[in-house]
């Protein structure tokens, strides 16, 4: 190679001793990794069979998007853009050696070719390098983010110091390296390093001789080779095995409806019926379990940890991690993880909304409340009482079936009949049926639909589907009525489904099918929405208010509509709409899923109570919901905040049939 051609030098002031030692410790740290890896497989392989190969080039795509494209850990800003520098310079990094050991171990000495020279080397150079200071630099805001600022989310420990330590050590000898050989050899083409050439100035103007450049090269080289090498086989057994879990997790996703849990399948002849011992979780599960950093966002999302009640969704992966992994023995349930801490899931699913690896939390909590609820019978506080209520009576009230369509007298509501086919089967719901706030909601939408002249009916013998039995973990009780449900349904003729609540809206659309119920569901902000948009209702009355729009997390973060309510509040005369500092798919839970409307929780504060104090700071006068759920946890909060005056709760059918002529 001439002079004049920039070119990687491999092993430039490295005897053939170091390079053998080099090669001979490549082998054997390759040979502990690809041990580890194999050990931790078969661990996860252990569970139980959950398909999941299906739909390759989505998840492909989603490790393309958000294990190589951080989409999702730079939806925060701070932790977002230190892991993303750091990720995307050690990719870059690794890369790069990747094209060294190509260049020097298979295109020289078998065909001939020097990959490494010319522009090439020159531009490959100087995006290592960059790189490389990108790397220190989000190592740096990660050491003082978890050692000084010190969130409560991440844990400041040794462990997670050494990782960093270890990560700082290899990059920053990797730069004194590089700038010992420019300094040494002082290239023409040293600048295109920037880095190193930086820090070669220095050596030089500190009066360092040849001689000694040499010998800090080869000393920090054999160091930086050692601690390299010993990075690659502590990968499986460390903490670093994230970089390979969590792409492994983000492929391996849930790609179905997010608000669908999956049914026990002949729960009739189940050998188990949820989970109490590591084995019964999935293989999935299990990787679920080893895909986790411990970051903490799912634990600063949680509504029921702001609340100060016994769960961290965080906790709760990392213990069954150790557990799994023989750090915890005993038994899973009372010794490693308590029942109040299931019991005070909301379901929310923030904390699955925040995580970066895709973990699904919410399933395994359920997972683990059914076996307390089905094989233990340990149902918390009143929530057994709902439960008798809704198989006796077909509500959680226990209110008499003959009393479901007494909000509708003296509207001439149109009630189903087989034969008669009706655009909209609407599905009312146990909460607009039987209680008297929310009848208001299932009043607006029948004027709404009238209004529109559109065909609908509301079925006699509609009885609760159950999402509360199946969140609360009675599957059995879930499944009966859920086959109850659709053989009522299937009687009728209809185009579409349409539901006010997003609990009945996501177990119609996403569960129903499970048991053969499958039906095109539309939430009523969405029909209105469309009724608007048409032309077919108008609202014209002003309504004077400034509205901030609450997102319920089973039609927000669950199934992704949050645009249509808030076009149906700016389609009303004189409304005034402004966002709240969590809204949309990050929206702020009110309290009352996952059975909580149905039993108390032991917390230091309500989360309804959290979540109003933010309506209130906000200034807003009026705030619009789309669950009859919410409607009643923001209204009793308010009430307790001494609100009762200054802040109204409305559903948005509400809000635009006060608005219709």
């Amino acid at each position: 190679m001439t002079a004049s051609v920039a070119f990687r030098d491999t092993f430039w002031n490295v005897p053939v001793w170091a390079q053998v030692a080099l090669y001979v410790g490549a082998i054997l740290a390759v040979t502990v990794f690809v041990y580890g890896l194999a050990q931790r497989v078969r661990l996860w392989l252990a569970g139980r069979p959950e398909p999941r190969l299906d739909r390759i080039p989505e998840r492909v795509a989603l490790v393309g998007k958000h294990a190589l494209g951080q989409a999702k850990t730079l939806s925060q800003a701070y932790p977002g853009v230190m892991h993303a520098i750091m990720f995307w310079g050690f990719l870059a990094l690794f890369i790069g050696t990747v094209l060294a050991t190509i260049d020097y171990d298979i295109t020289v000495p078998l065909l001939g070719y020097k990959l490494l020279k010319g522009s090439f080397y020159l531009v490959y150079e100087t995006v290592l390098d960059m790189f490389g200071l990108c790397f220190v630099l989000g190592l740096g805001m990660a050491l003082w983010r978890r050692f000084v600022l010190r969130p409560e989310r991440i844990d400041p420990t040794a462990r997670f110091a050494g990782a960093l330590a270890l990560l700082l050590v290899i990059n920053v000898t990797g730069f004194v390296m590089e700038a010992c050989r420019l300094a040494a050899v002082r290239p023409a083409w040293a600048a295109w390093s920037p880095v190193g050439w930086f820090l070669a100035q220095g050596m030089l103007a500190a009066g360092m001789s040849e001689g000694a450049l040499r010998a800090t090269h080869l000393s920090v080289w054999l160091f930086h080779a050692a601690v390299s090498l010993a990075f690659v086989a502590v990968i499986p057994y460390s903490y670093f095995v994230h970089l390979i879990t969590t792409p492994l997790n983000i492929f391996f996703a849930k790609l179905g409806p997010r608000g669908a849990i999956p049914a026990i399948a002949n729960i009739e002849e189940a050998e188990s019926l949820g989970v109490s011992k590591l084995e019964e979780f999935s293989w999935k599960r299990r990787l679920d379990f080893d895909a986790c950093v411990e970051c903490g966002r799912c634990q600063a999302a949680c509504p029921a940890w702001m609340a100060g009640t016994a769960l961290s969704p965080k906790q709760i992966i990392v213990k069954l991690k150790r557990h799994m992994h023989g750090e915890l023995p005993g038994p899973i349930h009372g010794a490693l993880i308590r029942p109040e801490e299931l019991w005070a899931c909301t379901t929310c699913m923030a904390c699955v909304e925040e995580c970066p690896a895709f973990i699904d939390i919410v399933d395994t909590i359920i997972d683990l409340r059914r076996y307390l609820a089905l094989s233990e019978g340990a149902l918390p506080s009143t929530a057994p009482q709902s439960l008798q209520n809704i198989q006796r009576a077909g509500n959680p009230w226990g209110l008499p079936a003959g009393e479901r369509l007494a909000w509708a007298q003296g509207l001439d509501v149109p009630v189903m009949e087989p034969g008669r086919e009706v655009e909209y089967l609407y599905w009312v719901g146990c909460s607009a049926s039987y209680d008297r706030r929310n009848q208001a909601i299932a009043r607006a939408v029948v004027k709404i639909l009238k209004a529109a002249r559109v065909t609908f009916g509301v079925m006699q013998e509609e009885r609760c589907h159950g999402e509360v039995a199946r969140r609360l973990g009675e599957e059995y009780l879930y499944q009966t009525l859920q086959q109850e449900n659709v053989a009522a349904i299937n009687r009728y003729r209809f185009r579409k489904v349409i539901t006010h609540c997003p609990h009945c809206f996501n177990t119609i659309r996403n569960e129903f099918p499970q048991f053969g119920g499958t039906y095109e569901v539309l939430h009523h902000s969405q029909v209105i929405d469309e009724l608007i948009r048409a032309g077919r209702i108008k609202p014209t009355k002003a309504l004077d208010a400034t509205l901030a729009f609450h997102d319920s997390c089973y039609l927000g973060r669950y199934n992704g509509i949050t645009e249509p309510p808030r076009r149906v509040a700016r389609s009303v005369p004189g409304l005034r709409v402004v966002e709240l500092p969590r809204s949309g798919a990050r929206g702020l839970c009110c309290g009352g899923g996952g059975g909580h409307m149905w039993m108390e929780v032991k917390a230091k504060k309500r989360v309804n109570l959290i979540r109003v104090e933010e309506i209130l700071e906000a200034k807003v006068d009026t705030v619009g919901t789309g669950c009859p759920f919410c409607l009643a946890m923001l209204d009793l909060g308010r009430k307790v905040k001494g609100a009762d005056e200054s802040l109204q709760v409305k559903d948005v059918s509400e809000l635009v049939a006060e608005s219709l002529e």
